[in-house]
């Protein structure tokens, strides 16, 4: 009787320190960046590319498949992430691109192309600031949080308690352009992305602000789910 009792006691134990845990890792915002094998997000993208001859622009789909998770060489769980591309729906999908991402209670990385962006820091507070080039050997690129946003639709699916984490906001000046930033929501990950960097003509151009190089990408989440 006394051996019942202390079991039903340590499952009760163990069942409020599971939803402890959860409500503690909510708190910091770690369900901003979710991972787990067998989901996917798919988004529309607008890429323009810039040069002296002109813009191309191409629309595409992009899917995110969270393909499996193991742990590295720095003994960190870190996830697959297969990205994979189409030109619309009628065709198939086609791997681009494998990055991987982890996460612990201080930060969220994603490993674009082997290249560490810390793509949030927690706990999520507004105007936070941080460093999304700590992990590598870029320039320092301080990242910080706009909490201050309107609930968000898209697709006719309404995202609240959404985040933007401002990436660049070094606006206009006579060089060029530049605006980066993502947009977060709670257990889904990012819904949109804006990245606008442009570098005009300095010497010999044919007009004011002539775009000499440069590149522009909107995405915008379509679907996600888990398979």
């Amino acid at each position: 009787m006394r051996y019942s009792l202390f079991l039903l006691l340590a499952s009760f134990l163990i069942g409020c320190s599971e939803s402890e845990v959860a409500q503690d890792t909510d708190r910091l915002g770690l369900h901003y960046f979710p991972l787990e094998v067998g989901t996917y997000r798919i988004y529309d993208v607008e890429e323009s590319i810039y040069s002296v001859l002109g813009v191309t622009t191409e629309n595409y789909e992009l899917r995110e498949f969270v393909a499996d998770s193991g742990v590295n060489a720095s003994n960190n769980l870190q996830y697959i992430i297969h990205r994979s591309t189409r030109s619309n729906e009628t065709e198939s999908w086609h791997l681009d691109s494998i990055w991987t991402a982890q996460k612990s209670t201080n930060l969220a990385v994603l490993t674009e192309n082997n290249v560490p962006f810390v793509k949030l820091s927690f706990p999520i507070e507004h105007q936070l600031e941080w460093d999304g080039n700590s992990l590598n050997s870029l320039a320092d690129e301080i990242y910080w949080y706009n909490m201050q946003l309107p609930d968000t639709t898209i697709l006719d699916s309404l995202y609240q308690d959404v985040v933007q984490v401002v990436q660049s906001d070094r606006g206009e000046d006579f060089l060029g352009l530049e605006n980066r930033s993502e947009i977060f929501a709670p257990n889904v990950g990012m819904i949109t992305k804006e990245s606008v960097i442009l570098r005009y003509c300095q010497a010999e151009c044919s007009a004011e602000k002539e775009i000499e190089s440069g590149r522009e990408l909107i995405m915008t989440l379509k679907a996600y789910g888990k398979e």
